[in-house]
């Protein structure tokens, strides 16, 4: 039991060290070896608990995404907001896309994931999001269908957003953040109309609440 326990702690350790690290050096230029010292572990451990690196970087993100939701969740109901699974979506969205522009450590670190393939290589959260919101707009969709729209999404996104930070993309914030909406909901084979009138509800909605992700990740 005890060893049990001090493995917990260490992997925990592990976790939370790789985290800060990821925020204020971004995942590529952070190594096993920083991690380790600064954890006060060894390198061995990591891929123990994790696997490799890969393995905490996924981890750190797919806990970031759970984490988001169930702040946008928290702030609509502390707003009396009552909103569909697909009008949640949306809001997330709109404030994910908010942080790329506003937090770079946050961006830095997306855009290393995506860079060195390390959400294609392993299971991402954004899996079970969109298999839960298919189900709940009645889509009749194969799971394939969803995971060809999960990671067609997420290498959609890093390109427009790149391209939009370059200064490729001449539109407002808005407007950049409605095109990717679309562009994942048309995926989806969802009614136009339904579309439109979810950007216009979610637009409102974020005006009322507010979503940020700040130090080492940390969403509030």
């Amino acid at each position: 039991m005890g060893k049990y326990k001090v493995g917990i702690e260490t992997k925990e350790k592990i976790y939370e060290t790789s985290k800060a690290l990821f925020y204020e050096k971004g995942y590529t230029n952070t190594t096993c070896a920083q991690i380790a010292k600064s954890s006060n572990s060894n390198v061995g451990l990591i891929n123990y608990y994790f696997g490799a690196k890969s393995g905490l970087g996924i981890e750190v993100n797919n806990q970031l995404m759970r984490d988001f939701k169930a702040a946008i969740l928290a702030k609509l109901k502390e707003a009396e907001i009552e909103a569909s699974l697909l009008l949640q979506t949306t809001v997330e969205v709109r404030f994910l896309n908010q942080a790329l522009r506003q937090n770079k450590n946050y961006a830095r670190f997306y855009y290393n994931l995506l860079e060195e393939n390390v959400t294609y290589k392993q299971q991402s959260v954004m899996l079970d999001f969109y298999v839960n919101l298919a189900k709940s707009c009645q889509l009749d969709l194969e799971p394939y269908e969803i995971e060809h729209i999960t990671y067609a999404n997420m290498g959609a996104t890093q390109g427009v957003s790149l391209a939009y930070d370059a200064g490729l993309i001449d539109c407002s914030p808005s407007e950049f953040v409605n095109m990717n909406i679309r562009m994942l909901f048309n995926n989806m084979h969802l009614d136009p109309d339904l579309i439109e009138q979810t950007l216009q509800e979610s637009l409102e909605i974020s005006k009322k609440i507010n979503v940020q992700i700040v130090k080492n990740f940390k969403v509030e």
